[in-house]
Parts: C-alpha cells; structure tokens; sequence
C-alpha cells in the first residue's frame, strides 16, 4: 500500500469514527482533519465532501464485497460446501477488518447521493444471489439440506453484518479466527444430514437412507433437473 493509500485510508477510518460518534451531520470536514492532525486542504485533497468520503466508504465495503463475492461464485470447479465456506469467509474478514466502515455505510444509505445509493442496493443485492446461487447449488446436489435457499443466505448474511457490531479488534480471538468459525457455523447450518451406516445396517437405517435419496431424486424432478 502506497502512502497516498494509508493517508486515504486513515481519513474514512478517522470519518468512520467521527459519523457513529457524532452523525453525518454533525460532522464537518474540519472536525475529521482534526481528528488526524491535518489540515483541511489535505483532507480536501483525497475527498472534496461529507458525499465523497460516503462514496469511498461504499466503495472500500459494499462494492468490494460486490467483486470478491461474484469470482468465487462464479467458479464451478469448487464444491458448493467448500464455495460456501470461502464465501462466508471472505465477507467476514471484510466486514472485520473495516466494522466501522461498515456500519456507517449501513447507516447512512439514506445520505448518499442517488447513483451511489443505487449502485450500493444493487451490490448488496448481487451479494445476496451470489450466497442464494451456491446454496442453491448444494441442494442441488445433495451436500445441502433440502431447505429454502435465499432465507438461508439471508441468515448467513445477517450473521456475518452483525459482527460489526460485536466485534472488538484485539480481542482474544483474531479477524482471521473468527471468520473462520462464521463459516464452518455457515456451512454446518445448510449442510445434509446423512444416516451413519453401521457394519450392519438395520431394516430402518436403510429406509431412511432410501428415503433421503428418494426425497433429492423428487427435489431435482420437480427442478427439471436430469
């Protein structure tokens, strides 16, 4: 990272602080070049605005998040439970290493200015039928329970934004540690429950396993699946 991208980087930081403390409107570009031991003039010269540093901050979360979500549920040479897994993954470090981004941005949609505020709900939308597609995609071929897709990415979505709001850095468990377990938590959510086959399997141990399998034979019927 350049010295033009920490100096960036520390002023949506120090805005970030500055707007959960005080609002967006009660902060000015004074009180963030103070915040920072700066002049206005330099902060004027990464961000013109309130609006601009709105938009940085859009752009740094959401529409990052946008990119990152739709190459990894693009590829189809992953297992949907291991695409999952590293979706969930990456969106949490996301949100971890920026929370306070994060939640201005949630906050403050109504402040920004149309076009931004369109690309930011369209982003979160994308993001939305990335996570929606690959569990799709796990029922499809049975490494997934037989369950309601897009609400299973809604859960899965709110539990990884709600660590923004929890999340303290320094903790005892790293950024890297606790995106981690938000996956596997993800993943064992969604994941099929499978009858564990004994040596000897009984009579109804095998029903049930027969069962299972005719249960996904009808899902993928009724999806015109082959």
């Amino acid at each position: 990272m350049s010295a033009a991208d920490d100096k960036r980087k520390a002023i949506l930081d120090a805005a970030s602080r500055l707007f959960i403390e005080r609002g967006l409107a009660g902060t000015s570009m004074r009180d963030i070049a103070n915040e920072l031991g700066l002049t206005r003039t330099a902060v004027y010269y990464y961000f013109k605005n309130k609006e601009q540093i709105l938009k940085g901050l859009t752009e740094d979360v959401t529409l990052a998040a946008k990119r990152m979500s739709e190459t990894l549920a693009a590829r189809r040479d992953i297992a949907p439970a291991e695409a999952l897994r590293g979706l969930v993954e990456q969106y949490a470090r996301l949100i971890l290493s920026r929370p306070a981004e994060f939640r201005v941005v949630d906050r403050n949609e109504a402040d920004m200015p149309p076009k931004l505020r369109v690309a930011a709900e369209a982003a979160r939308r994308q993001i939305f039928e990335n996570f929606s597609d690959v569990i799709q995609r796990g029922i499809d071929s049975g490494a997934f329970r037989r369950i309601d897709p897009r609400l299973a990415a809604l859960s899965i979505l709110g539990m990884c934004n709600w660590s923004a709001w929890w999340f303290k850095p320094g903790g005892r468990k790293s950024e890297a540690e606790i995106a981690a377990l938000i996956a596997e938590l993800a993943v064992h959510a969604v994941a099929a429950v499978r009858s564990k086959r004994a040596k000897a399997p009984t009579v109804p141990q095998r029903l049930q396993v027969l069962r299972e399998d005719l249960d996904q034979i009808a899902h993928l019927i009724s999806r015109g699946k082959p």
